[in-house]
């Protein structure tokens, strides 16, 4: 009996075709679960690379750091984190084949963006009190703005009035000259009364002399006087520009106080022409003294050879001969000026001024509590970040931003007020000086901050009617005029300014011994009176002042100064106090190897379990990146 096997081939070819569609399907869903396998396999293995971030780091400064000298470490480590995943990937059955790194970013690149995201990911979750917000931070801008607009319009006006006072100084020389000469004349026409030849031809010459002095004297007064207006017109110009950063009862202020400025170059035109004068006036005095000099000398030989006839002559008229002597000599004029110099007081003067000296040489000295020691630690080192730093636009941080950025520098770094001992220990204040010395780093804050204070100083004083009036009664002593006159205007916006240093060298003093500073000064606040500041000149030192509650201390100035600094090199100079800290403990630690970003591509072998024929074996190909 035959029997039919359609049925049977027809099933066997269906079976066979539902079975390659099921491992067809069954392949592409192990490739995709192997792909799947794979990115898993190389991301945690990445995060396991990562997770060997630099301990130190974290526990003194709290940044992840992947310290890397090369990139062949960061690969040998991946690679290493993959091989459990690829021992374990059962009916993927895995291998890798290759593997290169395809990015990898220092946390020195790109200007240091990458350090300002890791602390401002950390500070975040800080408690930061009375932190300022956005508005406040732009309000505390605006004021040290204004601040360091007014002491920069001061210091110039200090300037004039320095040079004032030299102009003042060369009309007291002038007048002396012209005293002198007047005192010779009478000297002279004294010898002629006493028919002494010798005694007034020797006044005689020292008159000469003394007139011979007025050009030189008159060419010093008149370059003087040039300079102080050239220069009071770059300051005009320089306070033109300046009144944006400047409130407007602030400008009127300072205008009033200014015009002064203005009034004495302008009433010095008429004063010059008097003084430019006296060269032609003594020069037409000269040839009268020549000729009164030439008539005593023929005077004198008419006695020393006078013949006597017999012995009732009486010799020579003297009356007479000396008498053509002294009329001559009363042909003579000695001008006087109808001005007179300005500066009755040059001590109360010089004693002012040198408060600015102290404050320029030995700013150092007069802010140093009784007993500190300034550290004399030095930052040693050829590979620090900060000297292969490259100008760039680094990270953008706004406002509030540079606020976290000074509160991580001001918990994490030391300067002059910690307590903790460092072999290099202002390590704020090398963010801002970025000097190796302690020492010089110290000077440069300590003159910054002076400078703040000088300003907000000023500003106080100006908005005081009472220290204005006591500024004015110092200049009119110190001048011997009252009113309106316009030197004692110049003296007294001098005194002010010198006023404010004064102070700002007593706040400043405050800070160093811990206290706080009203950053706004009131009457209250007020250390220095202008007794006291008379006292700093003479000295050389002050007493620190009386601190409070309220205020900045100093870390607290630090912060502003920072926030007026430039971001991307405090970022650098941040590195460099960090790479010198962990290098004490890793002698050849460094920054620029310490990764912050990486991104790695991996090749791995696998193979088909359904298909592949001969060569059942075939590539995948990963990409892995990593960021802290």
């Amino acid at each position: 009996m035959r029997k039919s096997g359609q049925i049977t081939v027809f099933l066997s070819l269906a079976l066979l075709c539902i079975f390659s569609l099921m491992c067809g399907l069954i392949e592409s869903a192990r490739t995709a679960g192997a792909r799947c396998y794979l990115k898993l396999a190389a991301d945690s293995a990445m995060d396991s690379v990562f997770s060997e971030y630099h301990r130190e780091a974290w526990d003194e400064y709290r940044l992840f750091l992947l310290e890397a000298g090369d990139e062949s470490d960061i690969l040998d480590s991946w690679n290493q984190y993959m091989e459990p995943y690829m021992d374990s990937s059962g009916w993927y059955s895995m291998e890798v084949e290759s593997s290169e790194i395809l990015d990898k970013v220092s946390i020195t690149d790109d200007g240091g963006a990458h350090l300002n995201q890791e602390i401002l990911d950390y500070m975040k979750y800080g408690i930061i009190k009375d932190m300022p917000d956005s508005q406040g931070a732009e309000d505390i801008l605006k004021n040290i703005k204004e601040a360091s607009s007014v002491d920069s319009l001061s210091q110039s006006y200090t300037e004039h009035t320095k040079e004032a006072v030299r102009l003042e100084r060369a009309l007291e020389d002038i007048n002396d000259c012209l005293r002198a000469q007047k005192e010779y004349w009478q000297e002279a026409q004294n010898e002629i009364s006493n028919y002494d030849g010798s005694g007034f031809k020797d006044k005689a010459k020292k008159l000469k002399r003394e007139m011979e002095r007025i050009p030189s004297l008159v060419s010093k007064y008149g370059k003087l006087a040039d300079e102080l207006k050239k220069n009071l017109e770059e300051t005009n110009r320089k306070k033109k520009a300046l009144t944006k950063d400047i409130s407007s009862n602030m400008q009127k202020a300072i205008s009033e106080e200014a015009n002064s400025y203005d009034s004495y170059v302008n009433q010095d035109g008429a004063r010059r022409k008097q003084v430019e004068a006296l060269t032609e006036k003594m020069n037409l005095q000269q040839p009268i003294i020549e000729q009164a000099i030439e008539r005593a000398d023929k005077v004198e030989d008419i006695i020393d050879n006078w013949v006597y006839v017999d012995e009732d002559d009486e010799g020579p008229d003297l009356t007479e001969l000396w008498g053509s002597v002294d009329t001559i000599w009363d042909r003579i004029q000695i001008p006087a000026l109808s001005y007179s110099n300005g500066v009755k007081e040059p001590e109360k003067q010089k004693i002012l001024e040198q408060v600015v000296g102290f404050a320029q040489k030995g700013l150092l000295t007069l802010v140093l509590p009784e007993g500190s020691e300034v550290s004399k630690g030095v930052l040693n080192g050829n590979s620090f970040p900060s000297a292969s730093m490259q100008d760039g636009d680094g990270s953008k941080l706004n406002l509030l931003e540079r606020i976290i950025f000074e509160e991580y520098s001001s918990r994490f770094l030391t300067n002059f007020c910690s307590a903790e001992e460092k072999d290099y220990k202002y390590e704020m204040e090398y963010l801002i000086g970025g000097k190796k010395q302690d020492e010089d780093n110290l000077k440069t804050v300590v003159t910054e901050i002076v400078a703040i204070r000088e300003g907000m100083n000023l500003i106080h004083i100006l908005s005081d009617p009472q220290k204005r009036e006591e500024a004015n009664a110092l200049a009119g002593v110190i001048t011997g005029v009252t009113g309106a006159a316009p030197l004692a205007g110049v003296v007294a916006f001098f005194i002010m300014g010198v006023w404010a240093l004064g102070e700002a060298i007593v706040d400043v003093r405050m800070l160093l011994e811990g206290k706080k500073v009203a950053f706004v000064k009131s009457k209250d606040t007020w250390n220095l009176t202008l007794s006291n500041l008379l006292e700093l000149g003479k000295k050389g030192k002050t007493d620190g002042g009386k601190g409070g509650d309220k205020g900045l201390d100093y870390t607290g100035y630090l912060k502003l100064l920072l926030f007026l600094g430039k971001q991307q090199v405090q970022t650098y100079r941040l590195m460099d106090i960090i790479q010198w800290n962990l290098s004490k403990n890793q002698e050849d630690f460094l920054m620029e190897n310490c990764v912050y970003q990486a991104e790695i591509k991996g090749k791995v072998k696998t193979k088909h379990i359904f298909f592949g024929g001969s060569n059942p074996f075939y590539s995948l190909d990963v990409k892995t990146e990593k960021a802290y």
